[in-house]
């Protein structure tokens, strides 16, 4: 080593080092702390490898943020054009139920003498139109994952926004 050095303070545990001129990055001999010399001018200072890997670490989050929110963004407009396709196809099957339900009882006096038919042509569209307003499998894990991406989406615009 050389025989030039500087009295510093560890910048973790405040212990006095001995810096000298040949080291760039060493440990604090109490406290361990992984610490680098900087150099500027005719000063000295340590600074904590800690605390340098930490402002990386927070532009990396914030980058990779950044990037999820773009994801996100898109998978959440995928889902709702799946959801509303569904809800289009749902709601033209409805329209042609009830559409044919109105034609049966306007028809009911023309089929008096047709017996059963009639009553049960209206029973079985009132049940298409029962089970097409009942949400499906499908479109109940498009609004939970609408409403997942949403809040990931929320999650990652706090990290990208410090």
């Amino acid at each position: 080593m050389s025989d030039h050095f500087v009295n510093l303070n560890c910048a973790n545990c405040g212990a006095k080092l001995d810096v000298y001129d040949d080291m760039e990055r060493f440990a604090c001999g109490y406290c361990g702390t992984e610490l680098i010399v900087q150099r500027r001018g005719g000063t000295v200072a340590l600074k904590a490898v800690a605390e340098a890997i930490k402002r990386v670490q927070i532009g990396t989050d914030k980058t990779a943020a950044e990037l999820a929110i773009a994801r996100y963004e898109k998978e959440l407009t995928d889902a709702r054009n799946k959801a509303n396709n569904l809800n289009f196809k749902t709601g033209r099957a409805i329209l042609v139920a009830l559409l044919g339900i109105t034609l049966v009882l306007a028809g009911l006096p023309a089929f008096s003498g047709a017996g059963l038919f009639p009553i049960l042509l209206g029973g079985f569209l009132l049940w298409r139109v029962w089970v097409y307003t009942k949400e499906s499998p499908e479109q109940r894990a498009l609004r939970d994952q609408v409403r997942q991406l949403q809040g990931l989406i929320a999650e990652k615009k706090q990290i990208a926004n410090g």
